[in-house]
């Protein structure tokens, strides 16, 4: 839900902020006044059911919050916002045949997510040190970093997906990982079993032989939905979607996905995410004969 919370607010300070010039976008203090206003938006837009018009309105928060981040380099928040949308769009909205769209798109959120970091200094000295340093400096964060930490990392290791292709990419996993390991000791349960989802992906996505591990992927996975709770769909359709098609199992496929299609959980603030994940349960019901 934070992303989307991010994305209104952060669009609702723009159009206030801009006027007629836009100079005044760099107005001191005037995230402030549109604060209530924008959580008061955004909890309306977590409501939405209409997952095409999300889809057809994104660009436009996207090159606004771009716009945002630019005019507030030193605000953690607006950077993470930023971050967010642009990960929430390509992991959301862009299919296989747009993976170059999408590998730039999580490098400018990992670019965000790291800017914003870096406003501890201990961090920003040592985010392009060895990995001892960056370990050391990662434990200068707080409770309060999770979010970014978790942003980061993941945008991080999408990046890292999208570039396979690519040693210098693959080189930068234990850096994400160590950042992983201090969001679980920061808050363990964020963002509806977040961490856990993310070495459920993790430990199904590695190769044969390098380090892919399923039935620790399961666990991850299983506790993930545990956290998540049963009224949260979207991380069932990613056990389904990763887990089952690596692990060969089109029973535990076909069933969790219909079971969140007959899911009708009653939990406005998801509304939107579950709307999403029922789209995807459905386009890969569809695909089903292709990929088993």
């Amino acid at each position: 839900m934070k992303p989307m919370i991010h994305l209104l607010g952060a669009t609702v300070l723009l159009a206030i902020s801009v006027g007629g010039s836009g100079c005044v976008l760099a107005r001191k203090g005037a995230a402030k006044l549109v604060t209530p206003v924008a959580m008061e938006l955004a909890d309306g837009f977590m409501r939405q059911t209409d997952v095409e018009l999300v889809r057809e309105g994104a660009p436009a928060f996207l090159l606004m919050l771009d716009a945002l981040a630019e005019a507030h380099p030193d605000k953690p928040a607006v950077l993470i916002a930023a971050a967010e949308a642009q990960m929430a769009y390509a992991m959301g909205f862009l299919d296989k045949s747009q993976k170059d769209r999408a590998k730039a798109m999580f490098l400018k959120a990992k670019t965000y997510g790291l800017r914003a970091l870096s406003r501890n200094q201990r961090f920003a000295r040592s985010a392009d040190g060895t990995h001892d340093e960056f370990v050391r400096a990662l434990g200068a964060l707080r409770k309060k970093d999770a979010d970014a930490l978790l942003a980061t990392a993941t945008s991080w290791v999408m990046w890292i997906i999208a570039s396979s292709d690519s040693p210098a990419a693959l080189g930068d996993m234990p850096k994400v990982l160590a950042m992983m390991e201090r969001v679980k000791e920061l808050d363990p349960k964020i963002r509806q079993g977040g961490v856990d989802l993310f070495y459920g992906l993790y430990y199904t996505v590695l190769p044969l032989g390098g380090g892919r591990d399923l039935p620790k992927a399961r666990r991850h996975f299983e506790r993930s939905l545990k956290i998540a709770g049963p009224d949260y769909l979207l991380n069932r359709v990613t056990f389904a979607e990763y887990y089952a098609r690596y692990a060969f199992d089109a029973e535990l496929f076909e069933r969790t996905l219909r079971d969140v299609l007959a899911a009708e959980p009653d939990v406005p603030e998801y509304t939107l995410m579950n709307a999403v994940a029922k789209a995807r349960a459905r386009a890969l019901l569809a695909r089903m004969d292709d990929l088993f």
